[in-house]
């Protein structure tokens, strides 16, 4: 079986990560401004070293603008810069609080510097932590399962979340609580090869405080404080935000979300929004940009709203699970293609060309567009780590962020276009 873990240990032993992690950003003529909400997406095609590394950057901005006496808390997979972990250590030595929790993954040579860099003379409450080796930090270990009986299919911190108590970023005027959510871990392929995207949210506490018990629960977790969890169901509300956290034991929280789109079983459920909002006509439209789906009950949801009525298109790089063999099991890819009954359908766009010089999807966000939970004319984003597999839903540390807002949403439209674009034109 192929495992994301075995996957990305491939990657980092041919990867000439320092290279492709120091590129400092190109200067700007730009105003200064504070640090707000929205969106940043790399873009892995371009030719500009600024334009793939916009959200290294972005995060390197709000390191450099932390104050002392502020924290940086940080959960991630993979951390292969030491450009970003250069940024890290000075702050650390300025008064910042720089707190660190990854996956035993993360064995690069700047994950070690970093370590390094934070043991210096600075804030006494820096520290790097990591998660056991084969496991996540705070997800109980699955051992053996029906679909990994000699239990060698290991789960991982696949995090990408980064909170900073105070910042003033590249502006003049600092902000408190604020929330980065990343698609992306901190690689050359994330920056070079694959698409991702980092949502910011500015000055919701609520919202900041939920992640940060998930992060000292992830903390404590992770050196034996506390113990492991088959189930972390601490879905927080925050005015236009809420955070779903994992791992889950007994529910789909990505099957509950699309459950509250249309009522199925009715005639053209998903219609009743204003003429453009979706459709033409006003049909809810569900747009995904989504690593791996192989989770069979949510094809089944799509494809339920799909013949509702309801316009699904997927930009995706693998559908199902994989046998020893590497041939796909087809349950996924059977429900997304499967005919529909009603007015609406199922698109499906791969992005999975890096090997042969192209790009990949690696964002996890799904937009709503049109009905939720009984309201009509709702433009949702919903985007993290989170991708759509058994692993990342009972196993893994993930985290799953929703956004309603107008502005955000039109950016995560773009970004879902342009990815569209590039699957169509890359070619397989």
């Amino acid at each position: 079986m192929i495992t994301i873990k075995n996957k990305f240990r491939t990657f980092a032993t041919a990867l000439a990560v320092g290279a492709t992690l120091t590129v400092a950003p190109s200067a700007s003529a730009e105003p200064v401004v504070a640090v707000t909400t929205g969106a940043v997406f790399n873009e892995p095609s371009s030719a500009d070293a600024a334009a793939r590394g916009r959200i290294l950057f972005h995060l390197a901005d709000l390191v450099d603008g932390a104050e002392a006496g502020s924290s940086v808390k940080i959960s991630l997979y993979l951390f292969q810069s030491q450009y970003l972990a250069d940024k890290l250590g000075a702050a650390h030595r300025r008064g910042v609080a720089v707190q660190v929790v990854l996956d035993d993954d993360s064995t690069s040579t700047a994950a070690t510097s970093l370590r390094n860099q934070l043991a210096e003379p600075g804030s006494p409450d820096s520290w790097v932590r990591g998660c056991k080796p084969e496991e996540a930090c705070l997800a109980l270990d699955p051992g053996t399962t029906a679909t990994d009986p000699d239990g060698t299919y290991d789960n991982v911190n696949h995090n990408k979340f980064f909170l900073f108590s105070r910042t003033k970023g590249k502006g003049d005027t600092a902000v408190d609580n604020v929330v980065v959510q990343s698609s992306g871990n901190l690689t050359g392929q994330d920056l070079n090869a694959w698409w991702n995207d980092a949502l910011t949210v500015v000055g919701n506490k609520e919202l900041f405080d939920a992640y940060t018990r998930y992060f000292g629960d992830q903390a404590a977790a992770a050196i034996g404080q506390t113990p492991q969890v088959a189930e972390y169901a601490h879905d927080t509300q925050a005015g236009k935000a809420k955070v779903y956290f994992f791992p889950r034991a007994a529910t789909d929280t990505v099957v509950n979300i699309l459950g509250t789109v249309a009522p199925v079983g009715t005639a053209d459920s998903c219609g009743g929004n204003s003429a453009g909002i979706g459709t033409t006509d006003g049909r809810t439209k569900i747009r995904i940009a989504q690593g791996h789906i192989t989770r069979v009950e949510v094809a089944r949801k799509l494809w339920e709203l799909a013949n509702a009525g309801c316009q699904i298109e997927i930009v995706y790089r693998s559908l199902d699970n994989w046998t020893a063999d590497d041939k796909p099991m087809g349950q996924v890819a059977n429900w997304l293609t499967r005919p529909v009954t009603g007015k609406g359908r199922i698109t499906l766009h791969q992005l999975d060309n890096d090997g042969r010089g192209g790009t990949d999807s690696h964002t996890k966000y799904l937009l709503i567009e049109g009905t939720y939970y009984g309201g009509v004319n709702k433009k949702i984003v919903f985007t993290g780590s989170h991708t759509y597999t058994t692993t990342a839903l009972r196993y893994n540390d993930e985290t799953l962020l929703k956004y309603e807002d107008g502005s955000v949403f039109d950016a995560y439209v773009r970004n879902f276009e342009a990815q569209r674009t590039a699957s169509l034109s890359e070619g397989l």
